[in-house]
């Protein structure tokens, strides 16, 4: 944005000197013999066809920048975080947090970190969902299938789940599954505008999940610092 309006403000100077060009060679047409009447008029004629043209420029440019800045601003944009209650309990929540309606297809993967090693695939970024062990994807419980769930959310809107479903996941996978463990969450997905089908983006998001005294622990992390956790 700040190179189109510094090109911008750079046409504005070229337009002023063409007319303080064209100013002066009046004043230089009045006061001395250099050039004839006709002469002067061609000049005239050249400036305001150089002014025209950086004009015709400028407000192209103009319209680029516009139209580079609406699609920006019409890109589509997913928030998933959670949202407390004062019983300690809470919501998953997808928001839309762009200005267009989007469709939002989710995969969710879930694995204790006490069994998760640097290396193993949730942590891996470069690895799609495809690729992760089928023992990781949350698909049991309480949970439901998340192997392609896909939400309709118009700007502002928001879809929640209960927070406790990742419990319900684990419990049901096995018989030691403890509240106060931490788990990585990874999240997998498509974000579509549905103004424009050919606007399509992946995602890729990661975050570690506890209960701790009927609180929720959830908060975001790169895969980088998930890989450098010791």
């Amino acid at each position: 944005m700040r190179r189109l309006g510094g090109s911008f403000e750079y046409k504005g100077w070229l337009v002023i000197g063409a007319v303080l060009l064209f100013l002066t060679s009046v004043v230089v047409y009045h006061h001395t013999n250099l050039y004839t009447a006709q002469e002067a008029v061609a000049f005239g004629t050249l400036f305001l066809a150089l002014i025209t043209a950086i004009t015709a420029y400028s407000s192209q440019q103009q319209t680029k920048y516009m139209r580079e800045e609406v699609k920006f601003m019409r890109r589509p944009q997913l928030s998933i975080h959670h949202e407390s209650l004062e019983d300690g309990g809470g919501w998953l929540v997808f928001e839309n947090t762009g200005q267009v309606p989007i469709e939002a297809t989710i995969r969710i993967s879930l694995a204790p970190t006490s069994d998760t090693e640097v290396s193993d695939l949730i942590l891996d970024d470069n690895r799609s969902y495809d690729e992760l062990p089928d023992e990781i994807k949350v698909y049991e419980g309480g949970a439901g299938d998340w192997r392609g769930t896909t939400e309709f959310l118009e700007p502002g809107q928001k879809q929640k789940y209960v927070i406790g479903m990742f419990g319900h996941e684990m419990a049901a996978r096995e018989d030691d599954y403890g509240l106060e463990d931490f788990h990585w969450v990874r999240f997998d997905g498509e974000l579509t505008s549905t103004l424009s089908e050919d606007d399509t983006r992946d995602f890729q998001r990661l975050f570690q999940y506890s209960i701790d005294d009927s609180n929720v622990i959830f908060s975001s992390y790169s895969f980088e610092e998930a890989r450098s956790r010791e």
